[in-house]
């Protein structure tokens, strides 16, 4: 997902679910920017199932409407259009048809290059909304905790871009606030 997408879920007022769909259901499925919506295959995309308190069962299976009216939403925002003479088989029901993901390619981030860590490495001021988005609830860090991933990864040969490496810092974040 790029800078210009996440922008579009984090300042669009979409539902949770809307944004959801978008970045664990849509998104992962596309091809190069383009997507047949078939809500069948989207529909594990936002099923949820665990216990809530007290031992309680708490589910969530999205019917077929409820998928609608999140495409809706995600068309409403300007995440996803029809293709050009893309044709629905009822009016306003988007399954089946051919999508656009129309910030497939664009990009606010002005440093896509890869580059290895190093120990002045600082998530950039995406972070925030990338952590929110992630799922992250309390996005504090400290510096010793900055460190500690740094020097982990400063060790290592891998190449990533901004994103990626906030996406790490993110993911080593959750690890931390879950001991």
């Amino acid at each position: 997902m790029n800078i210009a997408e996440l922008k579009k879920l984090t300042a669009s007022p979409l539902s949770l679910e809307a944004r959801l769909l978008y970045a664990v259901g849509i998104k992962p499925q596309s091809l190069n920017g383009r997507i047949t919506l078939d809500y069948n295959r989207l529909t594990p995309s936002l099923t949820v199932s665990g216990k809530g308190e007290r031992g309680t069962i708490r589910e969530y299976l999205p019917r077929a409407g409820d998928l609608n009216s999140f495409v809706c939403e995600l068309i409403n925002a300007g995440l996803i259009r029809p293709a050009p003479g893309a044709r629905l088989q009822f009016e306003n029901w988007w399954d089946g048809v051919l999508m656009i993901l129309p910030l497939h390619q664009q990009s606010l981030v002005t440093d896509r290059h890869t580059y290895r860590m190093h120990d002045s490495w600082h998530p950039d001021s995406t972070f925030p909304d990338t952590a929110r988005l992630a799922g992250l609830a309390d996005i504090s860090y400290t510096p010793g905790q900055l460190a500690e991933f740094t020097s982990y990864w400063t060790g290592r040969d891998d190449l990533l871009d901004n994103h990626r490496w906030n996406l790490r810092f993110i993911s080593f974040l959750k690890k931390v606030h879950n001991k």
